[in-house]
């Protein structure tokens, strides 16, 4: 059986011109309050009156509960944007953060002269992070600083 979706211009109208011995309730297969507003005038007119402010909720609710809404929803899909995201590995490893010096002097290992761009660039410092550590790896004789002819600096962890 396939579902044909009511529409709410239909209800509306049959509300306006029957609704107070209830065409819009059989219309939407509520045969129960339908016979109930055919033996009394729609409540005495006053379901009928509320019906005017509810009976777009009722189309949708019945469009909904008898397969339109997969209908609309199928309409739908192709405007649909699909984001796949990966979830990290079960059992994975959590992420350890490394200490900023420990970044410095791994960096160091491989480059025995360094700069504070070529640290901002290679670790996850920021320059004033960087530049911190540079004066804190100093201070305790880790690097020295070396003031080139041009005035740049650099560290050197030999």
């Amino acid at each position: 059986m396939r579902f044909i979706m009511k529409s709410k211009g239909t209800a509306y109208l049959l509300w306006f011109f029957l609704g107070i011995i209830g065409a819009h309730r059989f219309y939407l297969e509520k045969i129960g309050t339908g016979i109930l507003y055919l033996l009394t005038l729609g409540f005495f007119g006053v379901g009928w009156f509320i019906d005017l402010f509810t009976l777009g909720g009722q189309v949708d609710t019945y469009n909904a509960l008898h397969g339109g809404a997969r209908i609309q929803q199928n309409q739908q899909q192709s405007q649909n944007i699909v984001v796949n995201v990966s979830a990290p590995a079960q059992g994975a490893s959590p992420i350890v953060q490394v200490s900023a010096e420990k970044q410095v002097l791994s960096l160091a290992h491989a480059n025995q002269i360094l700069t504070t761009k070529q640290i901002v660039a290679q670790t996850t410092l920021e320059l004033d992070e960087a530049e911190e550590v540079l004066k804190k790896l100093v201070s305790k004789g880790l690097a020295k600083e070396l003031v080139e002819a041009n005035g740049a600096l650099k560290y050197d962890f030999s």
